[in-house]
């Protein structure tokens, strides 16, 4: 029902879960996030809130960890089925990773 009245804020509550279990499972890219998150810690102002914040990084992180993990592929694909209208495969993830990253996302 929620899906119906906010499609992009439960795609979003959604994603959000996805990249914990991501982090959660310690997958990461370039430092992205775990070590990137300790650097903040202990050097404040190394990386803003806007960093942790972007979508396009978190679908990038998400994107790449459902290529190398099966369940977090399996949570992706479950809520992009029904956000997008569209059966998630390995294509459509390697289309998102290079759209985002023409646009210049990188960790």
């Amino acid at each position: 029902m929620d899906m119906a009245e906010d499609p992009e804020g439960v795609y979003n509550d959604v994603m959000e879960l996805i990249r914990e279990e991501a982090i959660e499972k310690e997958i990461e890219y370039d430092g992205y996030y775990r070590i990137k998150w300790e650097e903040e810690a202990e050097n404040v102002m190394t990386f803003d809130k806007d960093y942790f914040e972007n979508k396009d990084r978190r679908d990038l992180y998400i994107f790449k960890s459902a290529l190398d993990d099966k369940e977090i592929f399996h949570l992706l694909h479950y809520i992009w089925n029904l956000a997008k209208g569209e059966d998630l495969n390995e294509n459509i993830l390697h289309r998102e990773i290079y759209t985002l990253q023409e646009k210049g996302v990188k960790f």
